[in-house]
């Protein structure tokens, strides 16, 4: 996977608007549902994985090598979304878009484990999760939703390895003290099928 990454990447900085048109395809929904995910505003995301995009393009001749094309894109989708939610926030003081406020919205992928369990499992499973903080569900989502290594949602974060494994660390701890027994086993069964 790392030698197509690099292969495409290359492609796309020596100008192949093939390779730029396979790289923006093959990314787009799972940076769709992280965005989503981190500001809640379709539209906003939107905007900005076509900014990203655009700018990608605009500066591909500045741009070095990458060994993975992802990590690099939610990486560079997080810095854009922050910087869209600081210049909302400037202009105008009625919304409050910082994404450090934001809350982390449930994705597709939770839906699918809610459709697996009880109104009232379900229920409890909500409750758990918001009584997470922001830093810890998005943790949680790049850990076992979008299926990132510890050290790739550091870099993703912009925190150090050993920083995102206290946060994993924390909000399995905290979500075991919530949750009762019988509906930790039912999560980790769905969790270890997501991952499969």
């Amino acid at each position: 996977m790392q030698l197509l990454d690099a292969s495409q990447w290359n492609e796309f900085l020596a100008g192949s608007r093939q390779a730029f048109e396979r790289i923006f395809l093959a990314h787009y929904d799972e940076l769709y549902r992280y965005g989503v995910r981190l500001t809640g505003d379709e539209e906003v995301v939107k905007d900005c994985i076509q900014n990203l995009f655009q700018r990608l393009w605009q500066r591909r001749q500045a741009l070095g090598t990458i060994a993975e094309i992802r990590p690099y894109l939610f990486t560079a989708l997080r810095y854009h979304i922050t910087d869209e939610a600081r210049a909302q926030k400037r202009r105008s003081a009625l919304q409050s878009g910082y994404l450090g406020d934001a809350p982390v919205q449930p994705s597709p992928e939770e839906f699918l484990i809610a459709q697996q369990l009880t109104a009232e499992q379900q229920a409890q499973l909500l409750a758990a999760l918001q009584q997470l903080s922001n830093r810890h569900r998005e943790a949680l989502y790049l850990k076992f939703f979008d299926g990132f290594a510890y050290d790739r949602i550091a870099t993703i974060m912009d925190l150090n390895p050993q920083s995102v494994r206290n946060l994993v660390h924390q909000a399995i701890k905290r979500l075991r003290q919530v949750l009762p027994h019988s509906l930790l086993l039912v999560l980790y069964e769905l969790l270890s099928k997501l991952l499969c």
